[in-house]
Formats: structure tokens, sequence, C-alpha cells
């Protein structure tokens, strides 16, 4: 255990909220962290049902599987342009947030891309569990940090695991201009500690398979 992070996870959340503006290779294979090939198995595991890939696993907290044609990324260490726009690891704020994607990966934290779009602002997802910091991790007062921080944001519940939790959805427009639609689900697991798969997409462009990622969300 790292006793002097259970605070600093949620602190980091709110750290790249407030820089990104928002709530987290060219081939068509899984990459592992230094950006080669990898096995699926280093990218978070088999194939699942329908061609995606689950990534992942107890180190996380929670798994989720990929749609098909996405790829597991680091964007700690990924230096490709649609890796750096879509997780804003580039510009003035750029290794501020790499710094803080650093931290977060520390914890278990995992990130994906849709690897069929290869410039711009990608279709990407990052999911994990977080400390709920000075706040805590009651359901309600997640749910009103939420609204806090995503102006207009749309709130529904839901189960994960059996567990209760709530999905969020918003648009919000980073520092570097790019308006985004984010789909959050957040689920408390402990009084310090609640895991989450965060979805973000230019506006306009969340891909189909969204709610089938975040029904394929559990806890680990």
């Amino acid at each position: 255990m790292r006793p002097p992070r259970l605070i600093v996870p949620g602190v980091l959340s709110l750290a790249l909220l407030a820089l990104a503006g928002c709530t987290g290779s060219d081939k068509d294979e899984p990459v592992d962290p230094q950006g080669g090939p990898a096995s699926p198995a280093a990218a978070g595991g088999s194939r699942g049902d329908g061609g995606g890939t689950p990534v992942g696993g107890p180190a996380s907290g929670v798994t989720v599987t990929l749609p098909a044609g996405w790829k597991q990324v680091d964007p700690t260490q990924d230096s490709s342009p649609v890796v750096q726009t879509s997780f804003r690891t580039s510009g003035s704020s750029g290794e501020i947030i790499k710094e803080l994607l650093g931290e977060q990966k520390e914890i278990g934290v995992v990130w994906g891309i849709d690897s069929s779009v290869t410039s711009g602002f990608a279709p990407n997802l990052t999911t994990g569990c977080d400390s709920g910091g000075l706040i805590g991790t009651e359901l309600e007062t997640l749910k009103e940090k939420a609204r806090r921080l995503n102006k207009g944001a749309q709130i529904t519940d839901l189960t994960v695991s059996g567990k209760p939790g709530f999905k969020m959805t918003a648009t919000s427009t980073g520092r570097d201009g790019i308006t985004t639609d984010a789909i959050e689900v957040r689920v408390p697991v402990s009084d310090e500690r609640y895991c989450f798969v965060n979805l973000a997409a230019e506006q306009g462009a969340m891909p189909p398979a969204a709610e089938q990622v975040v029904s394929s969300f559990k806890l680990a």
C-alpha cells in the first residue's frame, strides 16, 4: 500500500478535468506501452465476444471490453499525434497532463483509443479506480460533484456488478478549443474509493459502440 496516495488520485482527477476541460499507431493490432506490437494478453486480455478486447483486471479494479478496431494505449509513452491530441498530452499543458496520467497509471488506470481514427481527436476511453479524496465516495456526493464540474450534465442511475452507480453524459470544451462529448460511469466500491469508465469523442462523433462499452464495464 502507498498511504500518501490515498487522497492524491482524487486530486489528480480534478486537476485533469481543469486542464483538459472534460471529465481522461495506425495499425489495428494491440500495442504495448512502448509503442510496439504486443500479444492480446499484453494489451489487456484475449479477444472477447464480437471481436472486442478486454482490458483492465485486478490491478485496475475493473474490466471493460474495447470495441473491435480499438486498442489499448499508454498516453504517458505514446508520442503519435492522434494519441497526444486525444489525451491532450501536447500543447502548453501537455507535460503537466502527462505527469498526472503517469500518477494514474501507477494506480492501475488504463486507456484505449479508436485506432481507425488516425488524425485529430479520436474516440478514447479511460478506466480504473480512484480515491474520493476529502469529499469521500458517497453516491449522491459523487453525483453532485459531477454536476458541478460538468454544466448541463445528464445523470441516470445504474448498477455495476451489483453495486449502485450512475452514468453521466456531458459536453465540454477544453483549453485546446476541442469540444467533446463524454459518457462516464462511476460506482462507489468503498468509503474511500470509486471505480469508473470514461468515453470521450469529438462532439457529435461518439461511436455507436459506446453503450456496448458501458455495458461491458465490470468490477474486477
